[in-house]
């Protein structure tokens, strides 16, 4: 009998536990693996944007806009940048929703010649993630105040992979400190600032800017002049396109999907994506 009553209390318990933890709701894959990271032994994630959906453009299916109206919280980058879900994220509960480019502190990079144009690629800094880790834990404490030693401690997991991260990117790149690189679009400034490379030039103004014959022309004098070594570019941005700007010029390039479908989404998603990066662009910079 005494077994059994304590069988049922155990059961209680954890069945409290399990309806107590918060259901989350992440838009993109690298957001998703950090907040996997915070979450972890908790609660898991959704992810809201799978395969090769575009925040940009996409439409939602009733399952994801399900998983919406079911969330406690869900997470974006910005309406900016996720224009697709502009209608969407008008709608939703303010309380229950976190948009990243507010949050205090976080280092956002405007266009030099446009001021109202933000870039939004915030999550190729690594210093950015650790602000918006901090200020997630914060209002995952807020709202499951019952599992605020684990997110604590999680959080501290966390900081010290993603101090550990910034510190193996620096070591890989600073051997290459001396050369210059050329970006299609303004897509990897946070990466490019943050670990210090030197930049030629940007050739388009911000990411699906379109690309005219005149800016195409002064892209490759500047490259040509400053001994650009390098030229990043998206997975949007078409090889033909990318030879046309190389062509004569001895440069390298390297076309880096900055989202990485493909890698299996968890909290490992983050710490592979910059790794990938990293890789490509020491690659392209030899």
């Amino acid at each position: 009998m005494i077994l059994r009553s304590l069988l049922t209390i155990i059961t209680l318990s954890l069945s409290v536990n399990i309806f107590a933890a918060p259901n989350i709701v992440v838009s993109i894959k690298p957001i998703h693996s950090i907040v996997s990271s915070l979450t972890q032994g908790i609660t898991d994630p959704k992810l809201l944007l799978k395969t090769n959906q575009s925040a940009h453009h996409t439409h939602l299916k009733p399952s994801q806009l399900s998983l919406l109206n079911h969330a406690d919280l869900a997470i974006f980058i910005h309406p900016t940048f996720e224009s697709g879900l502009t209608k969407v994220l008008a709608n939703f509960d303010a309380n229950k929703k976190l948009i990243i480019g507010n949050v205090e502190n976080i280092h956002l990079i405007h266009n030099e010649k446009h001021e109202e144009v933000v870039n939004y690629h915030l999550w190729l800094d690594v210093n950015n993630m650790q602000i918006f880790a901090k200020k997630l834990t914060e209002k995952l404490t807020e709202i499951d105040p019952n599992n605020q030693s684990h997110y604590t401690t999680n959080l501290d997991k966390l900081n010290k992979n993603l101090d550990k991260l910034k510190q193996d990117i620096n070591q890989k790149l600073s051997v290459y400190e001396s050369k210059v690189l050329a970006s299609y679009s303004n897509t990897f400034d946070y990466f490019t600032n943050a670990n210090q490379l030197k930049k030629s030039t940007n050739i388009t103004n911000y990411h699906g800017e379109r690309l005219s014959i005149f800016k195409m022309l002064e892209a490759k004098k500047i490259m040509k002049n400053t001994q650009t070594k390098c030229l990043l570019t998206t997975i949007e941005v078409p090889k033909k396109r990318t030879n046309s700007l190389t062509e004569g010029l001895g440069i390298n390039s390297a076309n880096i999907d900055i989202i990485d479908f493909n890698t299996q989404q968890g909290s490992g998603h983050y710490f592979k994506l910059m790794h990938n990066i990293t890789n490509k662009i020491a690659q392209c910079l030899r």
